[in-house]
């Protein structure tokens, strides 16, 4: 099964992390660092809130290409110490590409690679690399080097997300920024890890050989598909009193199942 989570900084706050994690939320990608000297404001009092909460807990650094890739490593490992540095159920290390600033993709390239080759020797953990699904491929995937690291991969689209070049699956994969969760005020970004919660445990260790190597979120159902996995949530709607057409569990995820899936939502 793919396995929810979400990913937050300083504009979701307060987060009610006992709540979070009471609706099944798995793991927390928390913004740490962004540039060379921005540090986020609430990232301490998250870290350790989502782990007293029994969510797995990761951090990211959004990276600014006109800094060089080894002061904003800096900066990001200065914050780790401050939160006294990773533990060994902690997700590796995050770099958040996916802005420009006027820099060419081959020095951001460059840049990064240098943030993740200083963290990685820092920390003891190969870094992940979060971007979305057009700019890995337009500035990323020209060197092979990062098809080394995971991916966790922003698209938003329905049934299954596209993956840049360089790289044949994603471990992580954000499909929207305008997820409600209760626990956090307006909207938040959800996530889908690709695989177990025992693979999800042994990803949060630096593990990653449990990683699905091709299969992308095959376990998940969407408009348009027509499964016994699509009865059987018919028939659970149906059973909670949500109408989802007249032809009834009719295996096939059409507009009036869709509707019934948005009703239970917004209910619950």
């Amino acid at each position: 099964m793919s396995v929810p989570g979400i990913d937050v900084s300083d504009y979701q706050n307060p987060v009610d992390w006992p709540i979070v994690a009471s609706q099944g939320v798995k793991f927390a990608l928390i913004k740490a660092t962004e540039g060379k000297s921005t540090k986020a404001n609430t990232f301490q009092d998250k870290w350790q809130q989502s782990k007293s909460a029994g969510i797995l807990r990761g951090a990211y650094h959004f990276f600014r290409p006109t800094r060089t890739g080894e002061d904003q490593a800096d900066n990001f490992l200065q914050m780790l110490n401050l939160v006294g540095g990773l533990e060994a159920d902690d997700i590796s290390p995050i770099l958040d590409v996916e802005v420009k600033d006027g820099i060419s993709a081959e020095e951001i390239r460059k840049r990064s690679l240098k943030w993740l080759e200083k963290v990685e020797t820092a920390t003891g953990r190969k870094p992940i690399i979060y971007t979305g699904a057009s700019y890995g491929n337009d500035n990323l995937s020209a060197n092979v080097l990062f098809a080394d690291y995971p991916l966790w991969v922003a698209h938003y689209t329905r049934g299954k997300p596209w993956v840049p070049g360089r790289w044949n699956t994603c471990a992580i994969w954000q499909y929207t920024d305008k997820g409600k969760v209760k626990g956090i005020r307006g909207n938040v970004d959800l996530n889908w890890f690709n695989g177990s919660i025992d693979a999800l445990r042994a990803f949060s260790t630096g593990d990653y050989s449990q990683l699905r190597s091709e299969s992308l979120f095959d376990d998940l159902i969407n408009r348009g598909d027509e499964s016994d996995a699509v009865k059987q949530v018919q028939q659970l709607l149906i059973a909670k009193g949500y109408d989802v057409g007249s032809l009834g569990a009719d295996s096939d995820f059409g507009a009036a199942t869709e509707s019934a899936v948005s009703r239970f939502q917004r209910d619950n």
